[in-house]
């Protein structure tokens, strides 16, 4: 019969100290609610025992985890691939939203643009061609400076309505990482407060590049006039070196600035606030961002001219082909056909690159936040109290840095 002293074990198990007791020669373990004694230490896990796994999710080989994914990225520092692939799922997850809002939007700035400048071109040819001959010089430069200040109208216009599908793109970047897919209305909702912070911004950008070129014009034309062939060279050769200087400038501060407009939209800073922060989020990760944002343009440029060239060869082909007495009626047909399907794939080509531009950005914030400030933590843990029924405030706007 048993001692009642000595507790059972199973058969196989190591010996060892009774439940309760220490091992000789080791520190007394703390009952429960005492402080640990100096020197103790939590007994080790047996071999090959892990933390058990959230519901659904895979262990890897050797016992490791993923990172979570709730929606579009995984919730860690993100790869080269991880940023790009992204930047493109971006539509297949919600197109309406995106790649449709973007379309959208081109067509109401191509419309509104060609109306503005085809109007004015209309009036001043009408202007002209009534005019006397003595009249003829005066009215013809008073035109030319109305057509002008008529595109500067439409870039603005253009400019203004580019800030939309940023905004909207950035709210869907933000949303999708925590697994939500919103309409548009409710990604409006998001934005609409900040929009016109967003379009002071792009106006501040245009402005900018725009007195930038008017400077080098001012200082470079009067020294190709004044100075003869020698001037002329000289100002060609001034021209190529600022020219250099701002496109190095250019993309200096682009990339210092980059996350600006990401700030805006989630962050719901004013401009000087963006400013500053952008500026300090990408300290020390400029030739990562930098490097990241000029492939993907790359890739883009590379795409478009892939898929635009066949159609500019096949319409000069199918011209040919189908019309080899060069009739004229035909040949204004036939290009008027090519240029229809042309601008066609235009449109949807700008649409798609409007959406991996506008993410693009987006995506890098939240990379260097996850590396700085433990963002994806944060958002960890927004997504598990969510999931549990908890209210949480949105992890990106009490994102409140000075």
């Amino acid at each position: 019969m048993n001692d009642e002293s000595t507790p059972w074990v199973a058969p196989g198990t190591p010996a060892g100290p009774p439940a309760g007791r220490a091992a000789p020669g080791a520190a007394p373990q703390p009952r429960y609610g005492e402080y640990a004694p100096p020197g103790w230490a939590p007994p080790a896990p047996p071999p090959g025992w892990a933390p058990p796994l959230p519901p659904g999710q895979p262990a890897g080989p050797g016992g490791w985890t993923p990172a979570p994914r709730p929606g579009l990225i995984p919730l860690r520092p993100l790869g080269l691939g991880d940023v790009l692939g992204a930047s493109f799922q971006v539509i297949r997850r919600n197109p309406r939203p995106t790649f449709g809002f973007a379309l959208l939007v081109s067509l109401v700035s191509g419309v509104i643009s060609l109306a503005i400048v085809g109007l004015l071109a209309w009036y001043a040819i009408g202007r002209v061609a009534m005019a006397s001959s003595e009249d003829r010089s005066a009215i013809e430069a008073g035109s030319i400076v109305l057509v002008l200040l008529g595109t500067l109208v439409a870039a603005a216009v253009q400019l203004a309505l580019s800030a939309l599908p940023q905004g909207v793109v950035a709210a869907e970047v933000a949303r999708g990482t925590l697994g939500e897919r919103l309409r548009l209305r409710a990604l409006w909702a998001r934005v609409r407060g900040r929009i016109w912070a967003l379009i002071g911004w792009t106006f501040i950008l245009g402005v900018a590049f725009i007195l930038l070129v008017l400077v080098a014009v001012a200082v470079l034309v009067p020294l190709a006039i004044a100075g003869g062939p020698a001037g002329l060279l000289a100002a060609i050769g001034i021209g190529l070196l600022v020219g250099l200087g701002l496109l190095v400038l250019s993309v200096w501060l682009g990339t210092k600035l980059e996350f600006v407009a990401s700030l805006i939209v989630l962050e719901r800073l004013g401009i000087r606030s963006a400013v500053r922060r952008s500026w300090r989020l990408t300290r020390g990760r400029f030739w990562p961002i930098f490097g990241t944002t000029l492939l993907m343009n790359v890739m883009l440029y590379v795409a478009s001219q892939v898929i635009t060239t066949p159609f500019t060869l096949v319409g000069s082909l199918i011209g040919t082909l189908v019309n080899p007495n060069q009739d004229e009626t035909a040949v204004n047909t036939t290009t008027i056909i090519v240029a229809l399907v042309s601008a066609a794939v235009g449109i949807v080509l700008n649409g798609v690159v409007v959406v991996a531009q506008s993410a693009l950005p987006t995506l890098l914030y939240l990379d260097v936040r996850m590396r700085r400030e433990g963002l994806d933590l944060e958002l960890q843990r927004f997504t598990e109290e969510r999931a549990a029924g908890r209210e949480v405030p949105d992890p990106f706007d009490a994102a409140a840095h000075g």
